[in-house]
């Protein structure tokens, strides 16, 4: 039977532990609980229970959660930490987890108390599956060492700077240094001092060719030297290894078989290595019993052949006859007197490797040439196998280090793999992670060749799709690695012919394992057939626990940063991170000269409903709130700053009461309709308090402080909203009423269009009319254009008001034909908002298809709009011409015209600005610009209307300058529809005298 969970509960309320074990009773929970409620009972039964689970609340009367907590870690037990409490807040809550505890549950929601008792359990068995990995890890490392320590050469590794950091006995008993004192010296220090220039040009060599076998001179510690036979390999990491045979008995009989024949048959019969002699047609001639073992071939069967059909593999004969043949003509030999690692042939034709050393001996039958040839199978082999281990250390250190450095699970993906391609040496590499609604394993990060390879990787983790569960798949599913160590013979194996493309024979999908649960998995692919044998996995496996732990901890660094920075109810920014993105917003707006706004909005009685109907119904009535306020303002730009507060930052408004209606949208859209929480439908209404920069404030405190004085003020005085500023307040006010007043006006038919004529400045002829709107208000009476123009502007009903107007003087124009009345063009101002908007052209086409035709509609357009976006104003001007309507460019003078453009334009006359004719009697430069605008203008073949006459001086002056039309209080100011009938049937308006 499984042993019952050990709990240790340290709570001072005996109906709140019953509560704890009905919740852990509940969820079927097998345990032994036993509560204390003192320091001392709590030692005790750390000691004598060793819980499996210590459960504390965070304030007692006798006792403290935070002291609990504190001689739990320090006791060194791995013990998972709960806190649960009615009162902790997140940012205790955030202290006692970076001071090592696992969760905290509030005491109204114990729900959560057995997922996160089953969770911190799982963590507890990873950390134990970690110390037992290690355990492993060292074991692997002993068995390396013991692997070294039993060769009988000297082994060594040297770093890229060439100090020792890896020797193993036997190299210490050749130097006659300790273990201590060789890793403490430059590897130079081994060498005469004749050698090391020589050393330094075969360092050079092995980084060229990566493996290289010398003669040298080995120096001891008491000052000797022995010849030494040193096998050197460039490691993947930059490290060099060598191998170190002491040669002194090899030389030693070499100079014996030099000096005295006599002792030759004992050395050919006792040697330990291959002795083979060739006279100079290349045929054996002596042939010594290591030789015969070695190749399997007898003494009298190799007498008298040719060695090179003998011993060496076809592939390589002629080169051997190359050599040979070059030596016995120039005396000049490259291997004689070296070292040389070759491939040999036996007699069942098996190659491989020797160790070759080729002396000259001149006998009186000629020059015979003896080798002396060693099997060094197994130390290639042994070689082989340091490497490949070699290899995998230096993936495993540089994760680690890694692992240490980065607090990103991308950038820990990406590192991992350039580490396995770039220090392991494999060919490829990838990482992938488990998407557990497609069923496939998705990658996110690959090293060397794998991203072309993953594009037709079978990832499936479904045994249902069309090819079947993958090797990843597999691996990630039953959290156990899958290696395949013959790629082209395993039947599991999906990719077999891009695999041999590539060179590849072995694989290993080793999972990525995360409080129990496989969440991806590290793929390392080998050229090697055999690869990943059980040394190199104990290593790779710890490897993958590594980075499964790295991952972990990452996402545990995110929840204590997200409790740090986010309200753990609704997910909204808290009151820390909302106040530094309002430091960089008012940073912002500083540098782009623009303006915002914060506001600080409050539920009304929130608390009432909190005690009513209980805290889960709070909590739900929060997130319905904040979901409805972030529809309208934006996560990043919301935050919920208290228990019922909420603080909403607005970016680039472009005035107060464009503030005052967003307000009031939000109240409206967020508070209007009700909310529903557990049945009950419930009412709730909102205060806020707003503050605008750079008004009320230069940096984010001065804002937030002044948004939070004006709620108080709000919440005091009844008001739904109030700005910092009263008068602001007030202002704002008025404008919303004027706003609402024009959108009535609008619905009730309370705009008007007034008429002033335009006349022909020699014969006083009405030729057309200006349509002028004007507000006949029931309140207000009629309201003058200057104070509600602009506001139809800023609140864009100038849309609606514009269209208005144009639709209106279509159908004065209708009746005016209609009645037999000569009805003259009527010139129908364009705001620069209708001008902009895309339909603008359609706009137009609607209106004037209302008229007979030919219509009697004109456009007057400023001369500042005309030069916003000319390319896109000169297509829209072209589109309305062709419907028949003529343009004007009204208050000419006043803007930035260039002339270039002006001849571009589709215009037909100008109309001088009126500030232009009141003051050019006075002023000769002011004349002077008249004089020259209407000249300018002939020019062009355009005609120019002069603005604002009030007086004969004025029209006898205009009239001399040849000015085409003229408009102003001289002839009549605006009047109504019937008005202007009468005067267009008076038709001269010679007799009229201006209406001041």
């Amino acid at each position: 039977m499984t042993e019952p969970l050990r709990i240790l509960l340290a709570e001072d309320s005996e109906t709140d532990a019953e509560l704890v074990q009905h919740e852990l009773k509940r969820g079927g929970l097998d345990f032994r609980i036993r509560r204390v409620q003192t320091e001392p009972d709590f030692r005790r039964e750390l000691g004598e229970l060793r819980p499996h689970l210590v459960i504390s609340d965070f304030s007692m009367p006798q006792f403290s959660g935070r002291t609990a907590l504190a001689i739990t870690r320090e006791s060194g037990a791995d013990t998972p930490f709960i806190f649960i409490s009615g009162t902790i807040g997140e940012d205790v809550a955030v202290d006692m987890m970076r001071a090592g505890a696992d969760d905290y549950v509030m005491k109204n929601n114990l729900a959560r108390l057995l997922p996160a008792r089953k969770r911190e359990l799982r963590e507890a068995d990873v950390r134990r599956g970690r110390r037992l990995a290690e355990g492993a890890l060292r074991e692997s490392e002993a068995k390396f060492r013991e692997l070294i320590e039993q060769a009988s050469d000297g082994i060594f590794v040297t770093n890229k700077d060439g100090n020792f950091v890896l020797v193993n006995s036997r190299y210490c008993e050749m130097l006659g240094y300790s273990r201590a004192e060789l890793l403490q010296l430059h590897s130079e220090a081994t060498y005469p001092e004749g050698e090391r220039e020589k050393r330094a040009q075969h360092r050079a060599e092995v980084r060229e060719r990566k493996a290289s076998l010398y003669e040298r001179t080995i120096r001891r510690k008491d000052g000797t030297s022995f010849p030494a036979e040193v096998s050197i390999k460039l490691l993947g990491n930059d490290n060099v290894q060598g191998i170190v045979r002491d040669i002194t008995e090899r030389k030693k009989a070499q100079q014996v078989l030099a000096e005295s024949e006599s002792l030759k048959g004992a050395i050919l019969e006792s040697s330990l290595d291959a002795l083979i002699t060739i006279d100079h047609r290349g045929n054996i001639v002596e042939f010594n019993p290591a030789a015969e073992a070695i190749f399997g071939i007898s003494r009298e069967r190799a007498l008298g052949k040719s060695m090179a059909e003998m011993i060496i593999p076809p592939r390589l004969r002629d080169a051997h006859h190359r050599g040979f043949a070059h030596y016995l003509a120039t005396g000049e030999g490259p291997i004689l007197g070296k070292r040389l690692e070759l491939e040999a042939i036996r007699a069942d034709g098996t190659e491989f490797p020797i160790e070759l050393a080729i002396t000259a001996i001149q006998s009186q039958s000629g020059t015979l040439f003896t080798g002396f040839i060693r099997d060094i199978t197994a130390r290639k082999e042994s070689e082989e196998k340091i490497h490949h281990l070699n290899r995998v250390y230096a993936v495993l250190s540089g994760i680690n280090a890694l692992i240490v450095r980065v607090r990103d699970r991308d950038e820990l993906f990406q590192g991992a793999c350039r580490i396995a391609v770039e220090a392991g040496q494999f060919p490829m590499a990838w990482i992938g992670v488990a998407d557990r609604e497609t069923k496939r394993v998705k990658p996110v990060a690959w090293g060397g060749e794998a991203e072309k390879f993953l594009a037709s990787a079978p990832l499936s983790m479904s045994e249902n799709s069309a090819a079947g569960r993958g090797m990843s798949g597999r691996a990630i599913k039953e959290k156990k690695a899958v290696i395949a160590n013959d790629i082209q013979s395993d039947p599991r194996a999906q990719m077999r012919e891009q695999c041999k493309e590539r060179g590849i024979s072995s694989l290993v999908m080793l999972p990525l394992v995360v409080q129990g649960e496989g969440i991806g998995v590290l793929a390392l692919y080998a050229k090697e057939v055999g690869f990943f044998d059980d040394e190199e996995m104990k290593l790779l496996l710890e490897l993958a626990g590594d980075v499964s732990f790295a991952l972990d901890h990452i996402g545990k660094e995110a929840k204590i940063e997200y409790l740090a920075y986010y309200d753990s109810l609704t997910g909204l920014a808290n009151r820390s991170l909302f106040h530094e993105r309002l430091v960089q917003y008012v940073s912002a707006a500083q540098s782009e000269k623009s303006r915002l706004a914060v506001a600080v909005v409050d539920i009304d009685r929130f608390k009432i409903i909190n005690d009513s109907l209980g805290r889960q119904a709070g909590d739900e009535l929060l997130r319905q709130i904040s979901e409805r306020i972030e529809s309208h303002a934006g996560p990043i730009r919301m935050a919920r700053i208290s228990a019922d507060r909420f603080a909403i930052v607005r970016v680039g408004v472009s005035s107060e009461s464009e503030v005052a209606r967003l307000v009031e949208q939000w109240l409206a859209e967020c508070f209007g309709p009700p909310y529903v929480v557990s049945g009950t439908e419930l009412r709730v209404s909102a205060k806020a308090g707003i503050a605008l920069f750079p008004n009320d404030g230069t940096d984010a405190d001065a804002l937030f402080q002044n948004a939070e004085a004006a709620l108080k003020k709000a919440k005091t005085t009844g008001e739904r909203y109030l700005f910092h500023t009263r008068q602001m307040t007030e202002r704002i006010g008025e404008k919303l009423a004027l706003e609402n007043k024009l959108r009535q006006a609008l619905e009730k038919e309370e705009f008007v269009l007034h008429y002033q004529p335009i006349v022909d400045t020699g014969t006083r002829r009405i030729l057309e009319v200006e349509a002028l709107i004007r507000w006949r208000s029931p309140e207000l009476g009629l309201v003058p254009p200057l104070q509600f123009i602009p506001l139809l502007e800023e609140t864009g009903l100038i849309l609606e008001v514009g269209s208005w107007a144009l639709n209106r003087a279509v159908l004065d124009h209708r009746k005016w034909v209609e009645h037999g009345v000569t009805a003259p063009r009527i010139a129908v101002n364009v705001s620069p908002i209708q001008l902009r908007r895309r339909e603008f052209v359609e706009v137009v086409h609607k209106a004037v298809a209302q008229d007979t035709s030919p219509h009697g509609i004109d456009l007057e357009i400023t001369e500042s709009l005309v030069m916003e976006d000319i390319e896109t104003t000169i297509e829209r001007l072209k589109a309305v011409q062709l419907l028949g309507v003529r343009i004007s460019i009204d208050d000419f003078g006043t803007g930035y015209s260039s002339l270039a453009y002006l001849a571009r334009l589709p215009v037909q006359t100008l109309k001088i600005d009126r500030s232009f004719i009141i003051t050019m009697l006075g002023d000769p430069a002011t004349m002077t610009l008249v004089s020259t605008i209407i000249s300018m203008a002939h020019s062009l073949r355009l005609k120019v209307v002069a603005e604002g006459v009030d007086s004969e001086e004025q029209a006898s002056a205009l009239k001399r300058l040849d000015c085409d039309q003229m408009q102003g209080y001289l002839f009549s100011k605006p009047v109504s529809f019937d008005e202007i009938t009468v005067l267009l049937g008076s038709g001269i308006m010679r007799q009229l005298k201006p209406a001041h």
